[in-house]
């Protein structure tokens, strides 16, 4: 899990922070809210494998302090909207690269909308696209919730440069994933993809855009046509292959149902303490049953202050994630240096669809 914090000092009474793994199942606290007059949140990341536990209700939490089982009844426990703390974003990368035949925009943008389809819903989009060129073309913004998700922009952009900038373009969208500023304390980024090949242009060297990629905080997966089509095989995340063209809008399909269960995987757990004082550990347990009828769990254990605690919390209240760390990078030795502007590198379309460099 590469876009949020492994661990967190709230309070400076965030003293450890852990996950386990029982019967397929890895419970990890991404990060921790303490305040008083006695609210905790935990931050959860659910896994099972390398799949998402998705779909999870407050049933399947459990919450001990110091080896006690505490009552949902007499904590008020509860589930929050992960959205309230996160800043959720995703972003899809067209290719469009020795200006694709009509029929073959068409197609992309019936891909492109079955991906919107997916993610939407829940998580806000941005689209872009690129060709040889040096920049990327800012097609559409799908905030959360839209319920209009076509992209007829990709049907009329003109590319100006026969070649393609794949590495340049994947450099420039993780900046400005990056890069985007919010007031949520939480960061949860996903680029996506699509190439019809290789770097053809040869602007950003493949070390440099592989430094940009291992250093990102963000998930990145990639969608190409072939089975056998291996010019995405080094993205971290995975890649989804149509067997063909036709086959394009099945393939962003399913790579939206992946992203979206990547952004809902993650839990926000809240309970009134009954601690008034003192060091307190803390576990919190999932169980639930998979589809197949097999009972799954795995707890996360840590500790904090209780000092200073009283009666009087509402579990409901906003956490205040107030001394978020900076996430890890990939690769512990690469830079992570994100742009002070805005989504750098990104034309918007004028009048006609054209666009120049």
């Amino acid at each position: 899990m590469r876009p949020l914090p492994r661990s967190a000092a709230m309070l400076g009474a965030w003293l450890s922070l852990g996950c386990s793994l029982l019967g397929g199942v890895t419970v990890e606290t991404v990060d921790v809210s303490v305040q008083k007059p006695s609210n905790v949140a935990l931050y959860v990341e659910v896994t099972d494998g390398r799949e998402p536990v998705t779909n999870l209700e407050p049933k399947h939490f459990k919450v001990y302090e110091n080896g006690e089982l505490l009552s949902p009844k007499q904590t008020g426990r509860t589930l929050l909207p992960a959205e309230r703390v996160t800043d959720q974003e995703v972003l899809l990368l067209m290719d469009l690269s020795n200006d694709p035949a009509p029929e073959q925009r068409e197609l992309h943008a019936q891909a492109a909308e079955a991906f919107l389809r997916k993610v939407v819903p829940n998580v806000p989009v941005r689209v872009r696209a690129y060709d040889g060129g040096p920049t990327l073309l800012a097609v559409a913004d799908f905030p959360r919730g839209a319920t209009r998700v076509a992209v007829p922009e990709l049907t009329r952009i003109k590319s100006h440069d026969a070649s393609r900038n794949l590495n340049g373009a994947i450099t420039l969208a993780l900046a400005a994933l990056d890069a985007r500023k919010s007031g949520k304390p939480i960061k949860l980024g996903t680029l996506v993809v699509f190439a019809r090949g290789p770097d053809l242009a040869g602007r950003v060297s493949e070390d440099a855009m592989s430094e940009a990629l291992y250093s990102s905080k963000n998930e990145v997966m990639g969608v190409v046509i072939g089975p056998d089509s291996g010019h995405l095989d080094f993205l971290p995340d995975g890649v989804v292959h149509a067997q063909d063209g036709d086959a394009l809008p099945i393939a962003f399909e399913e790579a939206g149902a992946k992203v979206a269960a990547l952004h809902a995987k993650y839990y926000l757990v809240a309970y009134c303490s009954p601690a008034r004082a003192g060091q307190r550990s803390v576990r919190v347990e999932v169980v639930y049953t998979d589809i197949e009828g097999n009972e799954k769990s795995g707890s996360s254990s840590g500790e904090f202050d209780a000092s200073g605690f009283a009666p009087g919390c509402n579990p409901e209240s906003l956490p205040r994630f107030e001394h978020p760390p900076e996430p890890p990078a990939r690769d512990a030795s690469a830079k992570s240096d994100a742009p002070a502007e805005p989504e750098p590198g990104v034309v918007a379309p004028p009048p006609g669809g054209d666009y120049a460099e």
